[in-house]
């Protein structure tokens, strides 16, 4: 497993949206915890956030990995 993290907006909701894993093979689990608390599988962290990042940039998405790295999208 390459890493961990957690995501969340900081726009409304002001809770942690998903949780997720990035693999050494690029590959990512997405674990939601609002709403019906689904799991997803991507091809890689690019697809998920085309899809769930960079589609709302006036979310403020903060992403903060498990070793310390913080992504401010």
């Amino acid at each position: 497993m390459k890493g961990k993290c957690e995501q969340a907006n900081y726009g409304e909701p002001d809770e942690i949206q998903f949780e997720m894993c990035e693999f050494t093979d690029g590959r990512v689990a997405q674990r939601w915890r609002v709403g019906a608390r689904s799991c997803v599988w991507w091809d890689s962290l690019q697809d998920l956030y085309a899809i769930h990042v960079y589609a709302h940039p006036d979310y403020g998405t903060r992403v903060e990995w498990s070793d310390g790295h913080v992504e401010e999208l």
